[in-house]
């Protein structure tokens, strides 16, 4: 069996996994150019998947990544659908559209996200801006650790206690209890649901386009001493874009994740699966609470 770990790349992975990515279907949010979504979607091309469908908000960022995809095979299916994450009407108009496109999906690597929103804002629908990208959307992140997803107000008191990595934490242990009621509605229909942490790399336009600097990374630093116990954390290994996406196709293609009951709903750090998650984000009452209030916040009801 391949070794996998944190320098892989996402060409490592299809090496091994590619013909589980051969004549399959593709959804991938947040495709921008230079991101972990557009790396993804690009090293796909090389595998012959059937088709590539691209979710994001602005096709103009968009573009060069489909250019990328049909220079390496113009044979693949690529298409852009516009999606605004902060809309419930715009998240609708686009499932309505990738329905048009494709009668399946294969592989749903949803992406899109925000981190640390310096001020406190709402989607169109009234949902903190974070929760409503990050989570009312899923790739995770360890991030997690920074805060615990309060059912009971995930507004911050419609902003008045709002802090930004509290917020970004809330949101990505939301991921981890959606990924428990989830896999609980999915498995019996033969589809997994998994999460992963991608890594934190420099090369994404996520900090930029989140206006995170230095310090607010150091504010993200204290906070997490502090959850911490006040003991100092292991360090963070930064990954380039390349072995970011080598996580998410790892995650998405690996047969021992994506065909086992039993893994799921695993999360995937650094190519492994993830044994430390916190109690609070692995709570299976807290999961079915947020459930419900997912269902409220879009309006409708879930049934598998």
């Amino acid at each position: 069996m391949a070794s996998f770990d944190i320098n892989t790349t996402g060409d490592d992975v299809l090496k091994h996994f590619s013909k589980y990515a051969e004549g399959k279907t593709f959804v991938i949010t947040g495709p921008s150019e230079n991101g972990i979504g557009a790396e993804s979607a690009i090293t796909l091309a090389s595998v012959k998947p059937q088709k590539i469908i691209l979710v994001g908000r602005t096709e103009s960022k968009v573009i060069s990544v489909i250019e990328a995809i049909r220079k390496i095979n113009p044979d693949i299916e690529v298409s852009f659908v516009e999606i605004d994450l902060l809309n419930n009407k715009s998240v609708r108009q686009a499932a309505e559209k990738i329905k048009i496109l494709t009668d399946k999906i294969d592989v749903l690597i949803n992406n899109a996200g925000v981190m640390a929103v310096k001020h406190y804002a709402t989607s169109v629908d009234g949902v903190e801006s974070q929760f409503a990208a990050n989570y009312l959307v899923q790739v995770g992140s360890l991030g997690y650790q920074l805060g615990e997803t309060n059912i009971e107000d995930i507004n911050f008191k419609d902003g008045e206690t709002y802090n930004p990595w509290v917020a970004y934490g809330q949101a990505k242990t939301a991921m981890i209890l959606f990924n428990l009621a989830l896999d609980k509605r999915l498995k019996q229909k033969g589809v997994t649901a998994l999460i992963c942490h991608p890594g934190v790399t420099l090369e994404s336009k996520l900090l930029v386009n989140s206006s995170v600097d230095n310090d607010s990374f150091a504010d993200a630093y204290v906070l997490a001493i502090k959850r911490n116990d006040g003991n100092p954390l292991p360090p963070q290994n930064m990954v380039t874009l390349k072995q970011a996406a080598g996580v998410v196709l790892f995650t998405a293609l690996n047969p021992s994740l994506t065909d086992s009951t039993e893994a799921a709903p695993a999360f995937i750090v650094e190519n492994e699966i993830y044994t430390e998650t916190k109690d609070y984000a692995l709570n299976k009452e807290t999961a079915e609470g947020l459930w419900k209030l997912s269902e409220k916040l879009v309006g409708e009801t879930f049934v598998y």
